[in-house]
């Protein structure tokens, strides 16, 4: 894998070199983008949670999601195009908090051309940025979604899951990707990370004082979008594989993932799937609470949505079971989720999402600790507004 991105990364070197005139037409000048998404938001915690923790939840919070979007390209004299991106992290979340200053979430340069895509920087592997998954319409799902990432029904410190069917464990760690030229529909894409050890909230990719734990990571995906008839057809899968080293402790890391979307006139059905299997040796991940979801476990999810043009309204479920990293038993997280969206202009739109978490330590009851402070579940429904720009 690492020989044939570097190979790739040589055959656009050498376009720059052999097709023509290397100069660009102008400078880089970078244009602005980005969104704004505030949420009003009603949750209901589990009252033996709240007794086990000690802990009483406010029942209404607002929640904001706000990004910045700087990039900008140039188009060489013989046809080669060079750019730039950056994400910056604008508030309303915790990129911007105190214990992780970390405001620029992703920062990258490209390099295209008739041969594909490379990608130098921080920013998603392969796998991910093809993957397809189960639809909702106001965009509230995966990793960063209210109900799913734990910001309106409180995660459980003992429950450690995985959230999204992506394969994000790599998170926004520096990397190379290739992206082939999309070919009767199928597009191709393949990742090597150097160095991924960056996944915690302090370093995150960008920062290496973390090389004594290297984990190298490789990753390849495969998507497929075309129209068979009167119905649409998305298709993907990925594999993500890596080793981590520490003091002579390592352990292996493989994961999969396969997702489908088919859309019929204004209905859109889909689901997706991820596995992971650490084979660890010596207790690393045991050892690291910051990566305690490194473990054997699997997600999935299935949804359904009608698009009636203006508006877009949604249902999905969605099931993640674990190892516990500590004690034998299974930690799991269930979502069942309903959102709709109305466009009022365009870059406008009124969004609401609700429905039911639960979150459930296994281990802790399997150890005879059944605090309620292991489980927690509850009703939560959220409204706002989002902005595009």
């Amino acid at each position: 894998m690492k020989k044939v991105l570097i190979a790739s990364t040589a055959l656009v070197a050498a376009g720059l070199m052999t097709t023509g005139s290397a100069s660009a037409a102008e400078k880089i000048k970078l244009n602005l983008g980005g969104f704004s998404k505030w949420w009003v938001v009603g949750a209901w915690q589990d009252s033996s949670f709240e007794a086990g923790t000690g802990r009483g939840y406010a029942n209404v919070d607002v929640k904001g999601d706000n990004e910045i979007f700087f990039g900008g390209d140039t188009t060489l004299n013989n046809g080669m195009k060079i750019g730039v991106n950056f994400e910056l992290e604008a508030g309303g979340g915790s990129e911007t908090a105190q214990s992780n200053p970390d405001v620029i979430d992703k920062s990258y340069v490209f390099i295209e051309s008739g041969i594909g895509k490379v990608i130098v920087g921080s920013e998603a592997n392969g796998a991910v940025l093809l993957h397809v998954m189960a639809p909702d319409a106001a965009a509230n799902w995966g990793s960063e979604g209210l109900l799913i990432s734990g910001s309106s029904i409180v995660q459980p410190g003992a429950v450690s899951v995985m959230k999204t069917t992506e394969i994000d464990t790599d998170d926004n760690a520096e990397k190379i990707t290739y992206v082939a030229p999309t070919f009767y529909g199928l597009t191709l894409g393949a990742t090597y990370i150097p160095n991924a050890s960056g996944t915690t909230s302090a370093s995150k990719g960008e920062d290496n004082s973390s090389q004594a734990l290297s984990q190298s990571v490789y990753g390849v995906g495969a998507g497929y979008a075309n129209t068979f008839g009167p119905i649409g057809v998305k298709l993907s899968t990925g594999f993500v594989w890596g080793d981590a080293n520490a003091a002579g402790v390592t352990g292996d890391l493989q994961e999969f993932s396969a997702g489908t979307q088919l859309t019929w006139g204004p209905v859109t059905v889909g689901g997706s799937y991820r596995q992971r299997i650490l084979d660890e040796k010596g207790g690393l991940y045991h050892n690291r609470p910051s990566v305690a979801s490194n473990i054997d476990g699997y997600i999935w999810d299935a949804g359904v949505m009608y698009d009636g043009g203006a508006w877009q309204l949604s249902f999905g479920y969605l099931n993640s079971k674990a190892e516990d990293s500590v004690t034998v038993g299974q930690d799991s997280l269930t979502v069942y989720q309903v959102s709709g969206k109305y466009n009022l202009a365009p870059g406008v739109d009124l969004q609401a999402s609700g429905g039911f978490v639960e979150w459930d330590d296994e281990s802790a009851k399997a150890s005879g600790n059944t605090g309620d402070a292991n489980h927690n579940q509850g009703w939560t429904i959220a409204t706002g507004i989002a902005l595009t720009f």
